[in-house]
């Protein structure tokens, strides 16, 4: 679900309720009972309708909310002072892993094997 979709299915739940209202209304005006009213397949297919955009929105403002902490997160990172790694001299530091591994590839060719 993305978060551009918001507001079609703010659109598409108002339509649905408002579809509810006007079915309501029309078996109310038939003589139906509420019982069976609320047995309609129509009034039942709308109202699964409005669950399910409710579940859709709930999940968008779920998303909203991880991305809102995500990027208070972003900010507080971006603002916190950097911390300085103690600077270390080349010669305090040793010999090289690149330098190693070159003296160890020429010994292994000095003592003939040849891999």
């Amino acid at each position: 679900m993305t978060l551009h979709r918001k507001p079609y299915i703010e659109n598409r739940k108002k339509t649905a309720e408002q579809k509810l209202s006007l079915r309501m209304e029309a078996l109310k005006a038939q003589g139906l009972g509420d019982r069976d009213i609320q047995k309609d397949t129509a009034i039942r297919q709308i109202k699964a309708a409005i669950r399910h955009a409710k579940h859709q929105m709930a999940k968008i403002a779920n998303l909203e909310s991880i991305d809102l902490k995500k990027a208070v997160a972003r900010e507080e990172k971006r603002n916190a002072p950097k911390e300085a790694r103690p600077k270390i001299k080349k010669a305090q530091q040793g010999e090289s892993h690149r330098k190693a591994k070159r003296e160890k590839k020429q010994s292994m060719q000095g003592s003939g094997g040849d891999v």
